[in-house]
């Protein structure tokens, strides 16, 4: 819609606001102001003033000039959303049930929001370190959060953002508060960072000569993107095959052009050394993740929006970065189920990427080693098009793949858990002695996830969550990783009084602690969220490793992808078996995808690479088909299952979750919930029942899972649900989950 000039007429605009009303709100436009679909205006809504944004602008209103309020203020001087977003969030409430205001809302970063704040708040250590440290352990016992949020930040060791203090520790602000009252922080303001990124030296991308399939990849998208066609591509192609490189030639074909385009790769794969790659042949190249302080990332967006950055890379929400003439969307490791966003709007980034390259005739290219059954499938039925690399690139050689059974191990091992096996100690050995790196995988942090009484066999469980509290021996603390909840190690069973816990199971902190005792002349590291806590830690890690400064990483997923070291020779999956039994139906397909994405860190150089697979199911078809590097046979196999039992590619899900303190209250809601889904014809109702987490942060939850094996279904689905706000009550919380990425 065109801007509106001021006028002696009466003007209106339409708002959306960040609420779970599915409509939006009229208000009146004051003489003088101009604004257009985009803009966002701060409004009187109940008493309160909430940001919104304007998603019309008229000269007419149905409702009396009496009734409508006028708008408090216009927020923006630029249109931080332009026509296209405006749609493609309007594509993204109605797919997946959430209001226009929350779709809108999820697409501008913080820094937008709070217009012209240029200063952000800290928290800082104000009293001496030491006697800091001493009062974590004082305030354990009486006053836990406030304990948390101190240990925190000095873990961080600098003046960290009261948001991310705030999201780390799952707290509110009283505990901080209280702490700069009492003189142990302090709150400092600190001025926005506008550095631009600088790429290190030896992250950047060096430019490959081009194998054949690597070359028809990159003619086929150039080919749609000089002819402004939006086309989806899926680029299914070995780790170690050169993805990057086919999407940085695609790049150049891009910006040859004069368009823009948008990477998105899995939060994890944010590396230094992914982005340095993009930003050392495109410098005007802007990052978008949550590892960016809140002004650095408006920084970035305000590159984007004054074009000054023309391609934009980043996780999810890099999506929605306003860059103009939009040519690409890549969304790199289409298979990871972090593109999928755990809270309302409750979108799929790989999905919405695909519409809004229809929206804009940008061309989009799905990446991946191990494609989602969805993803393969659509390519195979021509609904996407295949390009595939089949061979690693340059010398790099598919590493030898053995797979050793646990149940072989040593009595002892196995009673305690097995952390290495005898095969992975003597591959080690071999491994340091010719000076080589090593990485090990286990994607369980902590020390033990079970703290076990070897007299009843009771576990210690969390206050708050049906879940036991997983022991963190460097913090000496017992941690919920649910709810954050933190308490002391007892001393006897608070159950029978049996004197001494019993640590069951492998974390990576006792992965640590065995390497270390059993090669002390190794230099060790591990990466998870417990040592990459303070800020800068994962790109030390990672430069060190590179320079080889460290002969042993230990790690969770985030060493899984996107790390390319030619001196890795070993990689071991310490348990591959650590999701397969997870009671969700993808358990079977990540634990193939993360065991091959695992196995691709292995011989990414000259040297060959072996992968030591530890597992007590060697059988199971997933483990055997990472084994032998077999894609194909996973695929037919987990096909047959799907269609047995149901599930996607051959029906759409949708979750319906109540939360209430009371678990009859959530039962009689999603009782009631269901009866008209029972009518549906090609629909199937799992439930109501107990979620797999029967209660989180002291909430019973119950859920039901609806399965629609027709698009005319799903929609009648979604019509027969109703909106959330049609649910919910004061006192039960109701979540819908279209396409969930996990059943938990």
């Amino acid at each position: 819609m065109s801007e509106l000039e001021p006028a002696s007429a009466p003007a209106y605009v339409q708002v959306a606001l960040n609420l779970p009303l599915r409509r939006e709100f009229t208000y009146a436009l004051p003489a003088g102001s101009t604004v257009r679909p985009g803009n966002r205006v701060r409004v009187n809504f109940h008493g309160r003033a909430l940001g919104g944004v304007v998603t019309a602008v008229t000269t007419t209103s149905e409702l009396p000039p009496n009734k409508i309020k006028s708008i408090e203020s216009v927020l923006d001087d630029e249109l931080l959303l332009p026509p296209s977003l405006l749609e493609l969030a309007r594509r993204m409430a109605a797919t997946y049930g959430c209001s226009l205001g929350e779709a809108l809302d999820a697409m501008l970063p913080a820094v937008a929001k709070r217009r012209g704040q240029r200063q952000l708040p800290h928290v800082e250590l104000k009293a001496p370190y030491d006697l800091a440290k001493q009062a974590v352990l004082e305030l354990e016992e009486k006053h836990q959060e406030q304990s948390r949020v101190l240990r925190t930040v000095l873990e961080f060791g600098g003046p960290m953002p009261i948001g991310d203090l705030k999201r780390r520790t799952g707290t509110s602000d009283s505990p901080w508060q209280t702490l700069c009252k009492n003189g142990v922080l302090k709150k400092v303001m600190i001025a926005e960072e506008l550095e631009e990124l600088v790429p290190a030296a030896e992250e950047a991308a060096v430019r490959h000569a081009l194998n054949p399939h690597q070359q028809q990849a990159v003619d086929a998208v150039a080919t749609r993107v000089a002819a402004r066609e939006h086309r989806t591509f899926l680029l299914h192609g070995v780790t170690g095959s050169g993805k990057t490189e086919v999407y940085l030639r695609i790049l150049e074909a891009v910006r040859a052009t004069g368009r823009s385009a948008i990477v998105l790769v899995p939060e994890i794969s944010l590396t230094p050394q992914t982005v340095g790659r993009f930003a050392s042949r495109f410098p005007d190249t802007a990052v978008l993740h949550s590892g960016l302080t809140d002004a650095e990332r408006g920084r970035q967006w305000q590159r984007l929006l004054q074009g000054k950055a023309r391609i934009a890379i980043g996780a999810r929400s890099a999506l929605f970065a306003p860059v103009q003439d939009l040519g690409l969307i890549v969304v790199d490791e289409e298979h990871e189920s972090s593109f999928k966003q755990d809270s309302t709007p409750r979108y799929h980034a790989r999905e919405m990427a695909i519409v809004r390259g229809e929206l804009e005739r940008a061309v989009v290219v799905l990446g991946s080693a191990t494609p989602t059954l969805e993803s393969i499938g659509k390519a195979r039925r021509g609904i996407y098009e295949l390009l595939t690399l089949p061979q690693r690139a340059g010398a790099g050689r598919l590493p030898k793949i053995v797979v050793q059974d646990l149940r072989n191990e040593p009595k002892e091992a196995r009673r305690s858990g097995v952390v290495l096996s005898r095969t992975l100690l003597v591959m080690m050995e071999e491994r340091l002695k010719a000076r080589d790196q090593v990485l090990l995988f286990l994607n369980r942090r902590g020390f033990a996830p079970v703290l076990l009484c070897p007299g009843c066999g009771e576990a210690i469980k969390c206050d708050a969550c049906s879940v036991s509290m997983t022991w963190h021996a460097r913090q000496s603390r017992l941690v919920c990783h649910w709810c954050c909840h933190e308490k002391r190690r007892p001393e006897i069973c608070p159950v029978c009084q049996h004197a001494g816990m019993h640590e069951l199971g492998v974390g990576t902190e006792r992965l640590e602690q065995a390497v270390k005792e059993r090669f002390p002349d190794a230099i060790t590291a591990r990466m998870d969220a417990d040592t990459m806590a303070e800020r800068g830690a994962h790109e030390r890690v990672l430069g060190s490793f590179r320079k080889k400064h460290i002969d042993v990483l230990i790690g969770t997923q985030m060493i899984a992808k996107g790390l390319d070291f030619p001196d890795v020779t070993l990689v071991g999956v310490v348990s591959a078996d650590t999701g397969l039994f997870v009671p969700d139906y993808r358990a079977a397909e990540r634990t193939f995808q993360l065991l091959q994405q695992v196995a691709g860190r292995a011989g990414r150089g000259e040297k060959a690479g072996t992968v030591v697979i530890q597992t007590f199911c060697p059988d199971n078809y997933a483990v055997q088909a990472a084994a032998k590097s077999d894609y194909e046979s996973f695929v037919q196999q987990e096909l047959v299952f799907r269609k047995v039992t149901g599930y996607p590619p051959f029906a759409r899900l949708l979750r319906v979750l109540a939360e209430a303190r009371q678990e009859s209250e959530a039962q009689q809601l999603l009782l009631a919930a269901v009866k008209p889904l029972r009518e549906l014809k090609d629909v199937e109702v799992l439930g109501p029942a107990p979620a797999v987490i029967a209660r989180v942060k002291e909430q019973w939850r119950w859920h039901m899972l609806v399965k629609c094996f027709t698009q005319a279904s799903f929609a009648a689905a979604m019509a027969a649900i109703g909106t959330v706000e049609d649910l919910a009550t004061r006192s039960c919380r109701v979540t819908l989950d279209v396409d969930p990425s996990s059943l938990m």
